[in-house]
């Protein structure tokens, strides 16, 4: 049996989970580019990833194409479906399993790993000219999310995650690890849920880390903030309703794996079923966004 997934929406989640915290480790040496440019010390799925989500970055840099209305405020352009058929193509030349995408959709199976596919995570801010957005493409093994790689349309970074073995800033001539910090004090807030009575008590929660002044808040509105929290440019995100698989899978294990923190806003481990995000460079710091989510800050 499979489930058929379109445009994802919150609570719309797929099953089990991610490793949520813990210090990373990595099997064997760190990952190093050959003579001929190739990654070596990740998976090959990794490295397919890695290779699709650097052309899908320099297909974004062309520009937006057109821009399409969707749902509500929601808007799609030409170069989110491009960016998507193109990243579709090369992972199906690295390997057989489906590819779950935010504007092709796909179905989800019970026995094979698949892939998540968000072209251009934070579309209004891409078709607004502002370069916050993320290409999101995650590998979902054994209902966990087993690889991640994020690209930065900000600076064109590229990041990349397995699960168990580490985060790193996958480069051309090599690789670093990612470390998380809290000194910024930067939160993000996002994911709005659709309807009240959640819309209402997430406003609350806003208003109440603004009054508190005790962190600088953002609203990037896109999950590239779960990128920023795994390279230590932010110190902590909450996303009050996940907006779909697409979209937060490949950030959380990038924040699990580089040793920050991840759960649902009821502090359980985060996991494809969650219909929240809390996350955070360390322990202390998560339960300080933890409790703003939960009645305000501790």
């Amino acid at each position: 049996m499979t489930r058929r997934i379109g445009i994802l929406h919150p609570g719309e989640m797929g099953a089990a989970g991610v490793k949520t915290s813990g210090a990373h480790r990595r099997r064997g040496t760190w990952p190093v580019a050959s003579q001929d440019g190739a990654m070596t010390g990740f998976r090959s799925e990794t490295t397919a990833a890695i290779s699709a989500v650097r052309e899908a970055l320099h297909i974004a840099a062309l520009g937006t194409g057109e821009v399409h209305a969707k749902a509500g405020r929601d808007v799609v352009t030409d170069t989110d479906v491009a960016v998507e058929d193109r990243v579709r193509h090369l992972l199906a030349g690295a390997s057989s399993w489906p590819v779950i995408g935010e504007e092709r959709g796909g179905d989800v199976p019970d026995a094979t790993p698949y892939w998540l596919v968000d072209p251009i995570c934070g579309t209004r801010n891409f078709a607004s000219g502002i370069p916050l957005f993320a290409v999101n493409v995650a590998l979902v093994e054994g209902g966990r999310v087993a690889v991640s790689v994020v690209g930065d349309g900000s600076n064109g970074d590229v990041l990349a995650a397995e699960l168990g073995s580490g985060a790193w800033r996958a480069r051309e001539d090599g690789s670093e690890p990612l470390a998380p910090s809290a000194s910024s004090l930067i939160v993000d807030l996002g994911a709005w849920p659709s309807a009240a009575p959640a819309r209402d008590q997430a406003a609350r929660d806003a208003a109440e880390a603004i009054r508190s002044d005790r962190w600088d808040v953002r609203c990037f509105a896109t999950t590239l903030s779960l990128a920023y929290v795994a390279t230590g440019q932010i110190a902590g995100c909450a996303l009050f309703a996940t907006p779909g698989l697409v979209h937060v899978a490949a950030g959380s294990l990038l924040v699990a794996e580089a040793g920050g923190r991840v759960t649902d806003a009821a502090g359980e481990p985060w996991t494809l079923h969650a219909s929240s995000l809390v996350c955070a460079a360390d322990e202390h710091f998560h339960e300080e966004v933890l409790g703003l989510v939960r009645g305000g800050p501790r």
